[in-house]
């Protein structure tokens, strides 16, 4: 099992460990509720070091990648970013991902573990276009910082005023020699930061982030927490809520998809979708009676007649209550809506269907304002 960069630190100060993807990351560090409530609160720092990373440079880059991505990464401008997707010819996801371009170069970021199934599939599409594919995940860390007052941990970080920032755009300074890359993200809900840097500067990042942070009552959050308040923001993650069955619509990730742009795999199915017809399966929020947390692959039913199944669930600390993602059928996705949701054990429970995010946070509220 693969360990972080920071995995002595992380040990060091209590954390307990599951497995990620084939890394051994924080599961928690003993107060679960605690970790929650520092990111809905205040700010809560969160290693997210295994996630894939490539970095594309070379002369043909950006055309390369714009016939392979469901977005339009021409117009993205330097210090900027965007949500897509890598298609199959039938509009299935291979991958989702968030792309920045760099003054020379696009940085892909990528759920843990396929950085290596992205960097085969890229490589074979290469063919005579001059692009160089960097696999740099176990080279480059990554720790975020998320909460209401992650801005104010930012301006204390560099000692300076932070220019407002929409999301996926980012900035670079150095710090303590290396490139250090700082990107507006939403991954709570809540106003966050995705911070990048060589693995060799990142235990000075984290203990200057901890000490910096000291008066924000910043904590250290595991995946745990990270989990619940994925869920709470209605954020599907690819491997659990999608994989290469799906199609983007059907996860509701029309930000991923641009309808204007030329051709790309996958390009005359999504189209045709949107355009023609429907998808027979919706991504939604569903919240549960009771205290049972619903289980993953729980089915959904209305009636006798079974109508989907869940994806993720955990319980909302915010809601006091079990909530869950998962795909049901078209004629039953309106909010309100009465179902039931049948365990592996025949155990069965009342839910409703419920609109995404289930809770605005900090994010929604300042995305185009100043922050600090």
């Amino acid at each position: 099992m693969k360990k972080l960069p920071l995995n002595k630190v992380h040990k060091n100060i209590g954390a307990n460990f599951c497995d990620l993807a084939g890394w051994s990351v924080p599961n928690d560090y003993g107060e679960e509720l605690s970790e929650y409530k520092a990111v809905r609160e205040n700010v809560g720092i969160i290693d997210l070091s295994p996630r894939g990373k490539l970095r594309l440079s070379g002369k043909h880059h950006l055309k390369f990648l714009q016939g392979m991505l469901s977005n339009d990464v021409l117009k993205l401008e330097e210090g900027k970013g965007m949500y897509a997707s890598i298609l199959t010819v039938k509009g299935r996801m291979i991958s989702d991902m968030r792309v920045y371009r760099e003054k020379e170069s696009i940085l892909l970021d990528l759920e843990p573990c396929l950085n290596e199934k992205v960097l085969e599939l890229l490589t074979k599409f290469r063919l005579s276009y001059k692009a160089d594919i960097d696999d740099i995940t176990l080279r480059t860390g990554l720790l975020s910082i998320q909460g209401p007052r992650s801005g104010k941990l930012l301006e204390l970080l560099l000692e300076e005023e932070i220019p407002q920032m929409e999301k996926f755009n980012f900035i670079q300074r150095d710090f303590v020699g290396h490139d250090l890359t700082i990107i507006k993200v939403n991954r709570t809900g809540e106003e966050g930061f995705d911070l990048y840097l060589d693995n060799k500067g990142l235990e000075v990042l984290w203990s200057t982030l901890i000490n910096k942070g000291e008066g924000l009552n910043l904590k250290p959050v595991g995946y745990a927490a990270m989990n619940t308040l994925r869920v709470e923001a209605g954020i599907p993650l690819y491997g659990v809520d999608m994989d290469e069955s799906n199609i983007p619509i059907e996860a509701g990730l029309w930000d991923a998809l641009n309808f204007e742009k030329g051709c790309y795999v996958g390009q005359e199915v999504v189209a045709r979708i949107k355009w023609r017809g429907h998808v027979n399966w919706h991504l939604m929020g569903f919240k549960s009676d009771g205290e049972t947390v619903p289980e993953i692959g729980d089915e959904i039913f209305d009636g006798e007649r079974k109508i989907g199944r869940i994806t993720s669930s955990t319980f909302s600390h915010r809601l006091n209550k079990p909530i869950s993602l998962g795909y049901i059928r078209r004629e039953f996705k309106e909010a309100g809506t009465k179902v039931s949701l049948k365990g592996k054990d025949g155990a069965e429970v009342r839910a409703e269907v419920n609109d995404l995010p289930f809770y605005k946070g900090s994010f929604e509220l300042k995305e185009n304002v100043n922050i600090g």
